[in-house]
């Protein structure tokens, strides 16, 4: 929107990159007391974690690595992106493994995240970004482009229909593969 130049804007974005945990992570937003407790270890917020790693992505496209750029693809890497440590067979969060769109705070797609990830610098042929392109893959049509799963009950613009091929899905998936 043009604001990224601005000091206060630049900032506001370190001080809450600052914010990441030892897990390489994002805390939860909750008016939980025992979750907020900062004497209390937590683990990272999976859905959070994710916003904070497409922010990141595109801070990088705008010539701007922040410290936590390593921490966060770490964070996916050692989950194959989208597994749970203790059990790499289920999805942290299930919406990730969909092709969801308009992205919103708590459902991003894998499209999103696999791209994400690759901005970031993780190596196509990284078990984690395999893993990656295999959960693509299951939404890939014969034709080459990918369908949408799922989408917001109302959207703010037409996205396309759940269950087609979609031009947004195809152009993350695409660019997730360059």
């Amino acid at each position: 929107m043009g604001y990224g130049q601005e000091e206060v804007v630049k900032r506001e974005i370190d001080s809450v990159l600052k914010l990441i945990k030892e897990d390489g992570g994002f805390g939860c937003i909750s008016t939980n007391k025992k979750i907020n407790d900062p004497r209390k270890p937590h683990k990272s917020c999976a859905r959070l974690t994710v916003e904070y790693l497409l922010l990141v992505a595109e801070l990088s496209l705008k010539s701007y690595r922040p410290e936590c750029a390593d921490a966060l693809v770490h964070y996916f890497a050692k989950r194959n992106i989208f597994y749970r440590t203790d059990d790499m067979q289920t999805p942290m969060v299930d919406v990730m493994l969909g092709t969801f769109f308009p992205p919103d705070p708590i459902k991003i797609g894998a499209h999103q995240i696999v791209y994400a990830l690759r901005v970031l610098g993780c190596e196509p042929d990284s078990e984690a970004m395999q893993a990656g392109y295999k959960v693509l893959n299951q939404h890939r049509q014969q034709n080459g482009r990918y369908m949408l799963t799922a989408s917001k009950s109302v959207p703010a613009f037409k996205v396309g229909n759940v269950g087609e091929e979609n031009k947004w899905v195809t152009l993350y998936a695409y660019m997730a593969q360059e």
